[in-house]
Protein backbone atom coordinates (compact mmCIF):
# COMPACT_ATOMS: atom_id res chain seq x y z
CA UNK A 1 0.00 0.00 0.00
CA UNK A 2 1.22 3.42 -1.18
CA UNK A 3 -0.08 6.69 0.55
CA UNK A 4 0.81 10.13 -1.64
CA UNK A 5 1.23 13.15 0.19
CA UNK A 6 1.64 15.49 -2.48
CA UNK A 7 3.06 16.50 -6.04
CA UNK A 8 6.06 18.75 -6.30
CA UNK A 9 7.24 20.35 -9.59
CA UNK A 10 11.29 20.08 -8.17
CA UNK A 11 12.30 17.80 -5.48
CA UNK A 12 12.83 18.86 -2.04
CA UNK A 13 16.38 20.31 -1.79
CA UNK A 14 16.47 18.96 1.60
CA UNK A 15 16.42 15.51 3.12
CA UNK A 16 12.79 14.29 3.88
CA UNK A 17 11.99 14.32 7.29
CA UNK A 18 10.43 11.40 9.53
CA UNK A 19 6.61 11.38 10.06
CA UNK A 20 3.11 10.94 7.89
CA UNK A 21 0.90 8.94 8.30
CA UNK A 22 1.23 6.42 11.49
CA UNK A 23 3.01 3.21 10.86
CA UNK A 24 3.92 4.39 7.08
CA UNK A 25 7.45 4.28 6.23
CA UNK A 26 10.19 6.86 5.82
CA UNK A 27 8.95 9.68 3.33
CA UNK A 28 10.47 9.29 0.02
CA UNK A 29 10.63 10.42 -3.66
CA UNK A 30 9.04 9.13 -7.07
CA UNK A 31 9.97 10.80 -10.14
CA UNK A 32 7.19 11.00 -11.97
CA UNK A 33 6.75 12.09 -15.61
CA UNK A 34 6.90 15.62 -16.87
CA UNK A 35 9.39 16.80 -14.25
CA UNK A 36 7.25 16.31 -11.43
CA UNK A 37 7.90 14.02 -7.94
CA UNK A 38 5.65 12.51 -6.36
CA UNK A 39 6.43 12.43 -2.71
CA UNK A 40 5.00 8.69 -0.91
CA UNK A 41 5.09 6.23 1.53
CA UNK A 42 4.73 2.67 2.00
CA UNK A 43 1.97 1.45 4.65
CA UNK A 44 1.22 -1.55 6.04
CA UNK A 45 -1.42 -3.33 3.69
CA UNK A 46 -2.74 -5.23 7.08
CA UNK A 47 -2.88 -1.72 9.31
CA UNK A 48 -4.56 0.38 6.03
CA UNK A 49 -6.76 -2.08 4.38
CA UNK A 50 -10.31 -0.64 3.87
CA UNK A 51 -11.90 -2.01 6.81
CA UNK A 52 -9.08 -0.96 8.78
CA UNK A 53 -9.31 2.60 7.47
CA UNK A 54 -12.80 2.37 8.00
CA UNK A 55 -11.79 1.49 12.05
CA UNK A 56 -9.25 4.58 12.38
CA UNK A 57 -11.49 6.84 10.80
CA UNK A 58 -14.13 6.33 13.78
CA UNK A 59 -11.02 7.25 16.46
CA UNK A 60 -10.83 10.99 16.54
CA UNK A 61 -7.18 10.76 18.48
CA UNK A 62 -5.74 8.54 15.59
CA UNK A 63 -7.97 11.32 12.72
CA UNK A 64 -5.71 14.13 14.47
CA UNK A 65 -2.54 12.34 14.48
CA UNK A 66 -2.73 11.32 11.11
CA UNK A 67 -3.83 14.97 9.72
CA UNK A 68 -1.24 16.65 12.09
CA UNK A 69 1.61 13.87 10.56
CA UNK A 70 0.38 14.80 7.16
CA UNK A 71 0.22 18.66 7.06
CA UNK A 72 3.63 18.47 9.08
CA UNK A 73 5.53 16.89 5.99
CA UNK A 74 3.63 18.64 3.68
CA UNK A 75 4.87 22.26 5.24
CA UNK A 76 8.54 20.70 5.64
CA UNK A 77 8.06 19.94 1.93
CA UNK A 78 6.86 23.37 0.37
CA UNK A 79 9.55 25.24 2.39
CA UNK A 80 12.19 24.38 -0.52
CA UNK A 81 9.96 22.63 -3.19
CA UNK A 82 8.83 25.72 -6.24
CA UNK A 83 5.66 24.06 -6.60
CA UNK A 84 3.79 22.05 -4.03
CA UNK A 85 0.35 19.92 -5.00
CA UNK A 86 -0.86 18.62 -1.96
CA UNK A 87 -3.24 15.29 -1.86
CA UNK A 88 -6.23 15.04 0.65
CA UNK A 89 -5.50 12.90 3.84
CA UNK A 90 -5.57 9.38 3.25
CA UNK A 91 -4.85 9.36 -0.34
CA UNK A 92 -4.31 5.29 -1.08
CA UNK A 93 -2.95 3.51 -3.29
CA UNK A 94 -2.57 -0.34 -3.76
CA UNK A 95 1.13 0.21 -4.55
CA UNK A 96 3.83 2.46 -6.12
CA UNK A 97 2.76 1.06 -9.55
CA UNK A 98 -0.79 2.00 -9.61
CA UNK A 99 0.10 5.65 -8.45
CA UNK A 100 2.01 6.28 -11.22
CA UNK A 101 -0.07 4.57 -13.44
CA UNK A 102 -2.75 7.07 -12.25
CA UNK A 103 -0.72 9.85 -11.98
CA UNK A 104 0.70 9.41 -15.33
CA UNK A 105 -2.90 9.34 -16.97
CA UNK A 106 -3.62 13.07 -14.93
CA UNK A 107 0.34 14.78 -15.86
CA UNK A 108 -1.27 16.98 -18.03
CA UNK A 109 -3.74 18.77 -15.35
CA UNK A 110 -0.83 18.04 -13.05
CA UNK A 111 1.72 20.19 -14.84
CA UNK A 112 -1.16 22.85 -15.28
CA UNK A 113 -1.90 22.92 -11.66
CA UNK A 114 1.94 23.18 -10.53
CA UNK A 115 2.28 26.18 -12.71
CA UNK A 116 -0.73 27.72 -11.53
CA UNK A 117 0.49 27.71 -7.90
CA UNK A 118 4.16 27.89 -8.29
CA UNK A 119 5.92 29.94 -6.00
CA UNK A 120 3.09 30.56 -4.39
CA UNK A 121 1.48 29.84 -0.99
CA UNK A 122 -1.85 29.54 0.29
CA UNK A 123 -3.54 31.98 3.40
CA UNK A 124 -6.73 31.48 4.57
CA UNK A 125 -9.09 34.55 5.88
CA UNK A 126 -11.83 34.34 8.05
CA UNK A 127 -14.31 37.04 8.78
CA UNK A 128 -16.33 36.71 12.08
CA UNK A 129 -19.47 38.83 13.28
CA UNK A 130 -18.96 39.90 16.89
CA UNK A 131 -21.41 39.15 19.90
CA UNK A 132 -23.52 41.86 20.79
CA UNK A 133 -27.17 43.30 19.91
CA UNK A 134 -27.73 46.45 17.58
CA UNK A 135 -29.21 49.02 19.69
CA UNK A 136 -29.37 52.72 18.97
CA UNK A 137 -28.04 55.50 19.76
CA UNK A 138 -28.33 56.62 23.24
CA UNK A 139 -29.10 60.17 23.44
CA UNK A 140 -29.57 62.61 26.59
CA UNK A 141 -32.52 62.14 28.63
CA UNK A 142 -33.02 58.90 26.63
CA UNK A 143 -35.41 56.74 28.99
CA UNK A 144 -37.55 53.43 28.95
CA UNK A 145 -40.45 53.76 27.20
CA UNK A 146 -42.88 54.64 28.67
CA UNK A 147 -46.46 53.59 26.31
CA UNK A 148 -47.28 51.01 23.84
CA UNK A 149 -46.38 53.47 20.98
CA UNK A 150 -43.39 54.06 22.08
CA UNK A 151 -42.06 50.41 23.12
CA UNK A 152 -43.20 49.52 19.41
CA UNK A 153 -40.97 52.93 17.80
CA UNK A 154 -37.89 51.57 19.93
CA UNK A 155 -38.02 47.75 18.82
CA UNK A 156 -38.12 49.58 15.06
CA UNK A 157 -35.04 51.54 15.81
CA UNK A 158 -33.57 48.33 17.12
CA UNK A 159 -34.52 46.45 13.82
CA UNK A 160 -33.08 49.65 11.96
CA UNK A 161 -29.81 49.66 13.70
CA UNK A 162 -29.75 45.85 12.95
CA UNK A 163 -30.35 45.83 8.94
CA UNK A 164 -27.84 48.87 8.78
CA UNK A 165 -25.32 47.14 11.19
CA UNK A 166 -25.67 43.61 8.85
CA UNK A 167 -25.40 46.19 5.67
CA UNK A 168 -22.19 47.47 6.52
CA UNK A 169 -20.77 44.10 7.57
CA UNK A 170 -21.82 42.57 3.86
CA UNK A 171 -20.18 45.83 2.50
CA UNK A 172 -17.06 45.07 4.42
CA UNK A 173 -16.49 41.55 3.84
CA UNK A 174 -17.34 42.32 -0.05
CA UNK A 175 -14.37 45.07 0.24
CA UNK A 176 -12.13 42.43 2.06
CA UNK A 177 -12.43 39.73 -0.25
CA UNK A 178 -12.13 42.17 -3.61
CA UNK A 179 -8.83 44.10 -1.57
CA UNK A 180 -7.16 40.46 -0.93
CA UNK A 181 -7.84 38.86 -4.19
CA UNK A 182 -6.44 41.95 -6.10
CA UNK A 183 -3.21 41.16 -4.59
CA UNK A 184 -3.55 37.65 -5.23
CA UNK A 185 -2.91 34.94 -7.88
CA UNK A 186 -6.35 33.82 -7.40
CA UNK A 187 -9.02 33.59 -4.55
CA UNK A 188 -11.91 31.35 -3.10
CA UNK A 189 -14.54 32.20 -1.46
CA UNK A 190 -16.08 28.61 0.63
CA UNK A 191 -19.23 28.00 1.58
CA UNK A 192 -20.03 29.79 4.77
CA UNK A 193 -20.58 27.29 7.91
CA UNK A 194 -22.20 28.74 11.22
CA UNK A 195 -21.41 27.25 14.45
CA UNK A 196 -22.47 27.93 18.26
CA UNK A 197 -19.55 29.83 18.46
CA UNK A 198 -19.11 31.76 15.68
CA UNK A 199 -21.06 33.79 12.94
CA UNK A 200 -18.71 33.43 9.55
CA UNK A 201 -19.17 36.52 7.12
CA UNK A 202 -16.36 35.33 4.92
CA UNK A 203 -14.55 32.21 4.86
CA UNK A 204 -11.93 32.27 2.00
CA UNK A 205 -8.78 30.75 0.80
CA UNK A 206 -5.94 32.96 -1.38
CA UNK A 207 -3.20 31.82 -3.57
CA UNK A 208 -0.18 34.87 -3.07
CA UNK A 209 3.08 34.43 -4.79
CA UNK A 210 5.82 34.50 -2.22
CA UNK A 211 7.34 37.53 -3.96
CA UNK A 212 4.06 39.32 -3.22
CA UNK A 213 4.08 38.29 0.35
CA UNK A 214 4.27 41.78 1.79
CA UNK A 215 2.12 43.68 -0.46
CA UNK A 216 -0.29 41.24 0.25
CA UNK A 217 0.45 41.83 4.32
CA UNK A 218 0.51 45.41 4.09
CA UNK A 219 -3.24 44.88 1.97
CA UNK A 220 -4.75 42.73 4.60
CA UNK A 221 -3.24 45.13 7.24
CA UNK A 222 -4.55 47.44 6.26
CA UNK A 223 -7.91 45.87 5.70
CA UNK A 224 -7.71 44.46 9.50
CA UNK A 225 -7.79 48.03 10.44
CA UNK A 226 -11.34 48.18 9.93
CA UNK A 227 -12.76 45.11 11.23
CA UNK A 228 -13.59 46.95 14.63
CA UNK A 229 -15.63 49.37 12.89
CA UNK A 230 -17.78 46.75 11.09
CA UNK A 231 -17.78 44.93 14.55
CA UNK A 232 -15.77 42.05 12.80
CA UNK A 233 -12.87 39.98 13.92
CA UNK A 234 -10.22 39.61 11.18
CA UNK A 235 -8.67 35.81 11.41
CA UNK A 236 -5.82 35.58 8.87
CA UNK A 237 -3.52 32.46 8.72
CA UNK A 238 -0.80 30.70 6.94
CA UNK A 239 1.03 30.15 4.90
CA UNK A 240 -0.27 26.83 3.87
CA UNK A 241 0.14 24.55 1.26
CA UNK A 242 -2.69 25.58 -1.67
CA UNK A 243 -5.03 23.05 -0.96
CA UNK A 244 -7.88 24.82 -2.57
CA UNK A 245 -6.11 25.46 -5.38
CA UNK A 246 -5.37 22.03 -6.72
CA UNK A 247 -7.83 19.35 -7.86
CA UNK A 248 -6.75 15.44 -8.26
CA UNK A 249 -8.99 12.67 -9.02
CA UNK A 250 -9.80 10.28 -6.22
CA UNK A 251 -7.02 7.39 -5.55
CA UNK A 252 -7.79 3.77 -6.42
Amino acid sequence: MTVLYCVVQTPPSVDLPPGGLPGAGAPRALPLKGGLTAIVATLPDRDYSEDAVSAKLRDMAWVSSAALGHEQLLEHVMRTASAVLPMKLLTLFSGDDRLVQDLTRQRKRLERAAAQVAGCDEYGLRLVALDGSAEPPQGAGVSKPASGTAFLERKKQVRDVAREQASRRAAYAADVFDGLSGVSRDAVARPLQADDAERPLLDAAFLVARDEQQHFGAAAEALAARAADAHCLFKLTGPWPPYHFVQVDDAS
